[in-house]
């Protein structure tokens, strides 16, 4: 309660029954599709003189992020809830156009404000954008959102994080490693950054051999792999702070295997985290909204029912 009320000071709005800002959702100071930078002029390895590339293919595919943003996407009746989608790419790309934008118009259609993250690559040369750089932009997308829940309608404690593969990765590493990093020194800084719930689908986990995607070992700096590795298996990490979590995987995937959420699954579960597992028998990988006639079409609805779970008193209908 102290945490929302001094959020609730910081943010300017009163609070309702139902937890988040009425009287904020009319609020156009950042409109639909509206992208918006996350880091201010000056901070340390971001350049906005650098422009993304856009790599071409079926879908936006974009690469080269030295100036990480968020794409916003307001729904017609926002219910109180937001997600910080961080799409995949095996840490090389960011497919924004498969498991970016689609993503955000359906959970739009639920009430939910999604905002895509395009977040700095390890990958990318000479930049040095190894870890904790990819998770700072995470963290600071989570801190953005709920700095300025008041102008989405926002209930400040009802902010997510959604990740797919590689995205999952980063995802996670922000959810069970917010404690341990901070960033930053302005206003956005001092909001506590640590996501509210998580949904991780098709999500890259561990490093653990037989198990391990190659891209969960990407964002460690060479020079600092004994201290980094260990925070790349995420459900090592798992403490009893760590949020909420709903995972998604197609049993088929032959990229990253469904153990990856199992592992995370029951890591979450022994530490007595809420946690929802959906194994589905086909859909393979980067199935973004699912794979048409396959069971992994399910997942928006199963996510959504699970989010009403966690918040019963706010509607998730796309009435």
């Amino acid at each position: 309660m102290k945490r929302m009320m001094a959020l609730s000071l910081l943010l300017g709005f009163f609070m309702v029954p139902g937890g988040f800002a009425q009287g904020a959702a009319q609020t156009q100071a950042f409109p639909h599709k509206s992208v918006v930078m996350l880091w201010p002029a000056g901070t340390e390895k971001v350049n906005p003189d650098i422009p993304e590339t856009i790599v071409p293919k079926d879908f936006e595919v974009v690469k080269d992020v030295h100036n990480p943003s968020l794409t916003v996407f307001r729904p017609a009746k926002p219910n109180g809830t937001a997600v910080v989608i961080c799409p995949g790419g095996g840490y090389t790309i960011i497919a924004t156009g498969l498991a970016g934008y689609p993503i955000a118009e359906r959970l739009n259609e639920a009430g939910i404000t999604a905002f895509v993250l395009k977040y700095r690559l390890p990958s990318t040369k000479g930049a040095g954008f190894k870890h904790p750089i990819p998770m700072s932009d995470a963290l600071r997308a989570v801190q953005w959102v709920r700095f300025h829940a008041a102008d989405f309608g926002v209930d400040p404690q009802a902010i997510g994080l959604m990740g797919f593969s590689a995205g999952g990765h980063l995802a996670a590493t922000a959810g069970t490693l917010f404690g341990k990093y901070s960033f930053g020194n302005d206003a956005v800084s001092k909001v506590d950054s640590r996501p509210d719930f998580m949904g991780l689908v098709f999500p890259v986990i561990t490093t653990r051999k037989g198990i391990a995607h190659g891209c969960s070992r990407s964002p460690v700096d060479p020079r600092l792999s004994k201290q980094q590795v260990p925070e790349m298996s995420c459900e090592l990490n798992v403490t009893k702070q760590t949020p909420p979590t709903f995972l998604a995987h197609a049993k088929d995937d032959a990229t990253v295997k469904y153990q990856n959420s199992v592992l995370m699954h029951e890591a979450l579960l022994a530490h007595g985290v809420a946690t929802e597992l959906k194994l589905y028998e086909k859909g393979g990988h980067g199935f973004g909204l699912g794979r048409e006639g396959t069971d992994s079409m399910q997942w928006p609805g199963d996510f959504v029912a699970w989010m009403k779970s966690l918040y019963p008193n706010l509607s998730f209908d796309s009435e």
